[in-house]
């Protein structure tokens, strides 16, 4: 079992995809559980103060990890500010044998198509 989703932007397990949003999380400034910090709590998100609750970033840290959709227009949201940290992941990624890099490339790919096509990316 594990994440499929539409539009090719992800494949693969539940942990892979949670891996990959901790990833995200570390070069964003937030927290994704489970947190390396003892005093957050694992039920939670943390965000980096300045992020606006609508953004895409807040989207696709909340999202469901196994099902539910995200919107052509929110797609675009993702897309945009997931490809600002690229960078920074590209940073990061030598330091990181999972490769979030690419990974984020591979669902801003994702993202982008159902956004081109007016199409939901759904979680499966």
């Amino acid at each position: 079992m594990g994440l499929d989703t539409t539009h090719d932007a992800f494949h693969g397990p539940y942990s892979a995809f949670n891996r990959f949003r901790k990833d995200i999380a570390k070069v964003w400034g937030g927290s994704y559980p489970p947190h390396n910090d003892p005093n957050l709590d694992d039920k939670y998100v943390y965000f980096p103060d300045f992020m606006d609750e609508n953004s895409g970033m807040a989207i696709f840290m909340r999202h469901s990890d196994c099902d539910g959709e995200i919107n052509a227009e929110d797609c675009l949201k993702v897309a945009d500010e997931l490809e600002e940290l690229l960078p920074k992941l590209e940073r990061y990624k030598d330091d990181n044998p999972f490769n979030s890099h690419s990974r984020a490339v591979q669902f801003i790919k994702g993202c982008r198509l159902a956004h081109k096509r007016k199409e939901i990316l759904e979680f499966r």
